[in-house]
């Protein structure tokens, strides 16, 4: 194999590609796991894959001699990043990856092709979704997937392809995050649902792509092999094994009204939390929110019923209160909440100000309920919280 590349595509691409491989170094049995494939033709393709996630990397540039290698992709990737040059020659002979730009030359050795597995086809298309809006409802739902995995499924983002529209759902069951956008089909009846890891969906939302449509695919097992879900912008490509069992029944945690309304600017809100949750305990931490007419109070410590000397000796002592406007007009009600997904679902919703809905018009019973966090002017994003159950009601 022998072939030019242009130094920063190729160096954009073996990056990518090399995200997905194993940070560490693996034992000899192992080592072609950590490989990325070079396949040169009338393209350049870049490809790794672990058994559960493939990913694919194509540059349009032909290649002098044909040839395909498995070679060191972290290494490989460090190498061509460190270079300055425009382009860079790859050639591979007798078991050994040149790497030469100007006065700098790299041999690298190979790993053996024989064993690698082959990587699974692209599942069959389903429809394309605006790539930006995509990466916006990943970033906004991924935070409320659960990190344990104690229970596989909820470490998942939920995707729903609809005739209505795409829904990408999370939680941890402490949490819930639905958001809704639009998308075009390209099948007729377009029900189906995918359970796609969400820390490799939060990782892809991240980089960044010149692609202004991402193209979708769904294979089920029916169709051979294990379920698989597609994502490609043309010149890279995405295919994931899916995360099998059963997600929770979430649309019932759904009230049918939310009687007490709250809305807030975000900016002022988010503040307010953070500076009272710095006296919060690091494990278990738990803010008080108290609503009264026009106004909201954060406030954490002993007197709140968030903390006592036990949680973290004398500094389990240290008490703070903020307050904020808000515009509110309904009975005193008083909640518990943990600030960190508290702060999560604000973070998520769009625009300047937050509506926070209670689902009874009881304040007592509103407490123990789950708050419903939506952006004032967008019911495209819902964040349902549960709260904090204080034992004896503080």
């Amino acid at each position: 194999m022998r072939v030019t590349v242009p130094r920063a595509e190729f160096a954009e691409a073996a990056s990518w590609v090399a995200r997905h491989l194993p940070a560490r170094a693996m034992p000899a049995p192992l080592a072609a796991s950590a490989g990325m494939v070079l396949d040169a033709g009338e393209r350049l393709t870049l490809s790794a894959f672990d058994h559960q996630v493939a990913v694919t990397a194509t540059l349009d540039t032909a290649a002098a001699v044909p040839g395909r290698a498995l070679v060191p992709g972290r290494l490989v990737a460090e190498i061509v990043r460190s270079l300055h040059d425009e382009s860079v020659r790859l050639v591979v002979d007798e078991g050994w990856l040149l790497v030469r730009a100007a006065g700098a030359h790299y041999r690298v050795p190979t790993l053996p092709l024989v064993d690698y597995p082959a990587l699974p086809e692209f599942p069959p298309p389903v429809g394309e979704v605006d790539t930006l809006g995509f990466a916006a409802a990943v970033n906004q739902v991924v935070p409320a997937a659960a990190r344990d995995e104690t229970f596989p499924v909820l470490t998942a983002l939920r995707l729903e392809l609809g005739a209505r529209g795409l829904t990408l759902v999370a939680t941890d069951r402490y949490r819930l995050a639905v958001r809704t956008i639009p998308w075009r089909p390209s099948v007729r009846a377009p029900e189906a649902v995918a359970h796609v890891p969400a820390r490799l969906l939060a990782d892809l939302a991240r980089i960044p792509t010149a692609a202004s449509r991402l193209a979708l695919g769904l294979g089920t097992e029916d169709e051979g092999g294990p379920a698989r879900f597609g994502l490609s912008t043309g010149s890279r490509r995405v295919v994931v094994r899916l995360v099998n069992g059963t997600f929770p029944h979430y649309r019932r945690l759904f009230p049918d009204s939310v009687p007490l309304l709250a809305c807030a600017h975000i900016g002022p809100l988010v503040a307010a939390i953070r500076r009272v949750a710095v006296v919060a305990p690091r494990t278990g931490p738990v803010v008080r929110l108290t609503l009264s007419a026009g106004m909201l109070t954060a406030d954490v410590g002993p007197d709140a019923g968030t903390t006592t000397a036990a949680d973290s000796g004398p500094l389990g002592l240290a008490s703070a209160t903020d307050s904020v406007p808000i515009d509110y007009d309904g009975p005193d009600l008083v909640a518990w909440y943990n600030p960190g997904y508290l702060l999560d679902g604000l973070g998520a919703v769009d625009g300047d100000e937050v509506t926070i809905g209670f689902a009874d018009t009881d304040p007592e019973e509103a407490a123990r309920l789950p708050a419903i966090l939506t952006g004032k002017d967008d019911d495209g994003y819902r964040y349902v919280l549960m709260p904090v159950v204080r034992s004896g009601g503080a």
